[in-house]
């Protein structure tokens, strides 16, 4: 024990965020590390969303700019990642994308569940 332990812990809050901050992409840095450990809790993670849009880390990556789908495609062209999240709330927008990725890759659909859970919960 005096020569420590070769694993490594991380303690994250849980908090409630609000609709707007997630529409808004306020809180991302905030979920940042729920979509790290649902992506398998290995490697680098994606701590904010680049001004280009999207990121490809070790074993995940982020769509958050669908215009930008394009140089996303190329960037994830013999990546080694097993889950994709798309920042999308449109149904059509989230398939065209998630067509277009490699086999092998979850695409997730990242806030949707969120919102809709606001909504039910709010009675909106």
């Amino acid at each position: 024990m005096a020569d420590g332990f070769e694993e490594n812990a991380e303690f994250f809050t849980l908090t409630y965020e609000t609709k707007v901050a997630i529409e808004h992409e306020l809180a991302f840095e905030r979920i940042a590390p729920l979509l790290w450990m649902r992506a398998g809790s290995q490697g680098r993670r994606i701590s904010t969303i680049p001004p280009c849009g999207w990121e490809v880390a070790d074993t995940y990556a982020l769509l958050a700019d669908l215009d930008q789908a394009a140089a996303f495609y190329e960037a994830i062209r013999g990546a080694v990642i097993r889950t994709c999240y798309i920042v999308t709330d449109d149904d059509g927008l989230f398939q065209s994308v998630a067509r277009r990725l490699p086999s092998g890759i979850e695409p997730i659909r990242l806030y949707e569940a969120y919102l809709s859970n606001f909504r039910v919960l709010a009675g909106l």
